[in-house]
């Protein structure tokens, strides 16, 4: 026992919880006969007699003396069966003991409650008020026979090492049975997206262009109007068509040529003729110009990376798709390929090469009617092409995550909890993907760029709801999503990337697009059966600086502090610069890790400051902590942003009270807030005289000071406008609901 505690404290509890099997009676009986005979044998006398010296009395125990021990020993457990027989007695209750499923486990959901399970019915007041927890969180109690159950009010804090304690003064049974010992049950909880408040997000200024069917998507043309692949001008108003097929110029558009790829016809065929009313591939000019038909209905389209040119994958009427090419204005069509199969993605490789997506292969084609080539035929189903053609999104099969396709090498990368029906966007540069994880307890919004392992968890304004319809603006710095709770309306955000901070909300929305300049937002909005083909300006689309770098050196900081906490020392090395030995440097057995702050610099460097945490266990009910510092910077090759300083100190206990867990800032329009979030329920009316915010030169400005019990996240909104780095200070007067204080003063730079 001496070298393996949790083994003494089994051993423990075995003995407390004293648990009887009735004996056999023959093995009694047997057990009797056999000490007897053994007694009498080992006592008979010796054929030899040597005399000697009287040894002292404790060496003059014999094998006689030993066995009629033996048989003594015998007999009392003879007698101890026969009282346990006799008796019957189901279970012991003068010891009280006490037991939790949560024990041990570090991914808990934070959506549990915790559940403390004892041996015999307790005092049910005297329990609860011995109660105590760490960090402090305010909680109800209720019984389930001789289960206390404790729901937090405002759930448990994401990515937290908790220890739950029942003093032992406090555990007596029903019947006035002690515990030989406190309770204390040591768990941590899953990680989560970060906890995000700002200031109330600006509603979208939607204005209507026109309508679309069911399955209609939206893009803009190269003049920054507004184009539905299925869409109808708006009520009262007609479109104009385009001039029939013609000999297209050699700079534009090919004549139509034979296609004998294997999922091409053999023959040349001749372009549907667009509809001159109804749905079609439609140009929602506003006025005057006026809506203009491209072309027929399309599954997918796309204009060419300079605007000379538009492609289209339009139904053929035999359950296949042609590839047409035309002018920008839908004038001059020409069939490229005639596809056996329906096409679900399109993009221009170049402004002379397309590609295109069946749900079985992807192929391309070029506007001078060389035959389609097959690029890539994966056993998945295909769902989209990013921009460029470099990568495909399959979908998910057989329980397993969807994957990105390297369409050139055939490799695969899995995205993580891309379930059947996730959400997945492409930025317009084709460099960064986004999609929905649905493998935990709740949805959370990742992003990353491709051909990197993993992503970091984006912040939503709802956590906890359905997630769905993403799109990327063209560097990947912002996204839009609509959340749809259980009980109440879905509404469309549009937010930064990678922090989640909302910039606008808006209507429920599907197909959402962004403009080339990331300053429109085309939608649609479910209206009259159909849909409303809508357009917003995104406010702030160029916000103030919030001090907050790239979106590469913020996957590079997430990636190499959740292999930290992972221990995967690949990744630590690949995220590495060559003076760093991160494997060395960081602390072994930890359990978690998080990023509190992170700051850019002038030239372009990222600072920031991440906690790594080692959890309680049954044996040590302190939580080891350390906070350490690293710098990211840029590749001079391109390359991914790489951690060039990193400074890890000693793990330490953690102090009791609250803990700050992250430090950010938000900006809407002109009013800029700091946000500071902790893993403890806060005295709220200590919060607001114990954060402050500092500028550059030290002098504290004015703000106000609203805390969110819900996320646990005081938000620090500037009387004025502010640019340039801010110091935010949390001082020791900010209590948790236990009363504790702050252990020692935070700053932090944002």
């Amino acid at each position: 026992f001496r070298d393996d505690p949790s083994l003494k404290e089994t051993a423990r509890l075995l003995h407390e919880s004293r648990p009887d099997t009735p004996a056999n009676p023959f093995f009694r009986n047997r057990l009797r006969g056999q000490l007897m005979v053994e007694a009498a044998r080992r006592e008979r006398p010796s054929s030899q007699r040597v005399r000697a010296p009287r040894p002292p009395w404790w060496l003059r125990l014999g094998p006689g003396h030993l066995a009629w021990a033996g048989a003594a020993v015998g007999t009392a457990l003879i007698a101890a069966t026969a009282v346990t027989l006799v008796a019957q007695r189901p279970q012991d209750h003068r010891t009280v003991v006490a037991s939790s499923t949560l024990t041990a486990q570090h991914l808990v959901s934070p959506n549990d409650v915790i559940t403390i399970s004892f041996n015999q019915p307790m005092n049910e007041s005297a329990v609860v008020t011995g109660l105590h927890i760490q960090p402090a969180t305010e909680v109800t109690t209720s019984w389930n026979g001789s289960n206390l159950v404790i729901t937090p009010v405002h759930h448990l804090a994401g990515n937290t090492p908790y220890t739950v304690t029942i003093a032992k003064r406090a555990l007596i049974s029903a019947s006035g049975s002690t515990a030989p010992a406190p309770v204390a049950i040591t768990f941590g909880t899953a990680p989560t997206p970060p906890p995000t408040t700002s200031p109330t997000p600006p509603l979208l200024q939607v204005a209507t262009a026109g309508s679309a069917e069911t399955g209609s998507s939206v893009l803009f043309a190269p003049d920054g109007s507004v184009v539905s692949t299925d869409g109808s001008a708006p009520a009262g108003t007609s479109a104009s068509t385009p001039s029939p097929a013609a000999a297209p110029s050699a700079s534009a558009t090919p004549s139509p040529t034979p296609s004998a790829s294997a999922t091409a016809s053999t023959t040349a065929a001749t372009p549907n003729p667009a509809p001159t009313t109804g749905p079609a591939l439609i140009d929602l000019h506003s006025a005057p110009v006026g809506a203009a038909i491209l072309g027929p209905p399309a599954s997918a389209a796309a204009f060419a990376p300079d605007g000379s040119a538009l492609a289209a994958a339009v139904a053929d009427g035999h359950g296949g798709s042609q590839i047409l090419a035309s002018q920008p204005d839908g004038t001059q069509p020409a069939v490229l390929a005639d596809i056996s199969s329906p096409v679900v993605a399109l993009t221009w490789t170049s402004n002379s090469h397309i590609e295109f997506a069946t749900r079985t292969a992807v192929e391309a084609v070029t506007l001078g009617g060389d035959t389609p080539q097959t690029l890539a035929s994966p056993g998945a189903p295909i769902g989209q092409l990013a921009a460029g053609g470099a990568t495909a999104y399959l979908e998910a099969v057989s329980g397993q995550s969807g994957q990105l396709l390297d369409v050139a090498s055939g490799s695969t990368h899995s995205l993580h909890g891309a379930g059947a029906g996730a959400s997945v966007a492409f930025s317009g540069d084709g460099t960064t993907v986004a999609w929905v994880d649905t493998s935990g307890a709740q949805a959370q919004l990742m992003a990353g760029p491709i051909g990197h392992d993993g992503g970091a968890a984006l912040s939503v304004l709802d956590p906890g709801t359905a997630l769905s319809s993403l799109a990327l603006n063209d560097d990947g710095s912002r996204i839009a999503y609509t959340e749809t709770p259980q009980n109440g309306s879905a509404r469309l955000v549009l937010a930064q990337v990678p922090s989640g901070a909302p910039l606008a909300t808006g209507p429920a929305a599907v197909a959402p697009s962004f403009s080339a300049d990331g300053a429109t937002l085309a939608l649609l909005v479910a209206a009259h059966g159909g849909f409303d083909v809508d357009t917003a300006t995104i406010p702030n689309a160029n916000p103030v600086q919030q001090q907050q770098s790239s979106a590469a050196a913020q996957y590079t900081l997430h990636q190499f502090v959740d292999a930290q906490a992972a221990r995967r020392t690949s990744t630590l090395q690949a995220l590495s610069g060559r003076s760093i030995d991160a494997t060395a440097l960081t602390p072994d057995g930890l359990s978690r890790a998080y990023i509190i702050d992170s700051v850019a610099q002038p030239d372009g460097s990222l600072n920031a400051t991440a906690a790594l945490i080692v959890d309680p266990t049954a044996t040590r009910f302190t939580t080891l902590v350390t906070d350490e510092t690293l710098t990211i910077t840029p590749s001079a090759n391109g390359g991914s942003p790489l951690v060039t300083a990193l400074t890890v100190p000693a793990l330490r206990q953690q102090a009791s009270g609250p803990h700050v867990v992250q430090v950010s800032t938000a900006t809407t329009g002109a009013t800029r807030a700091v946000l500071v979030s902790f893993d403890s329920d806060l005295s709220a009316a200590t919060a607001a005289g114990a954060i402050r915010v500092q500028d550059s030169a030290g002098a504290t400005l004015p703000t106000s000071v609203t805390y969110d019990a819900d996320s646990r996240t005081a938000t620090v909104t500037l009387a004025s406008a502010v640019t340039g780095h801010l110091s935010v200070v949390v001082g020791t007067g900010l209590q948790d609901i236990n009363g504790q204080p702050l252990a020692a003063a935070f700053s932090a730079t944002v």
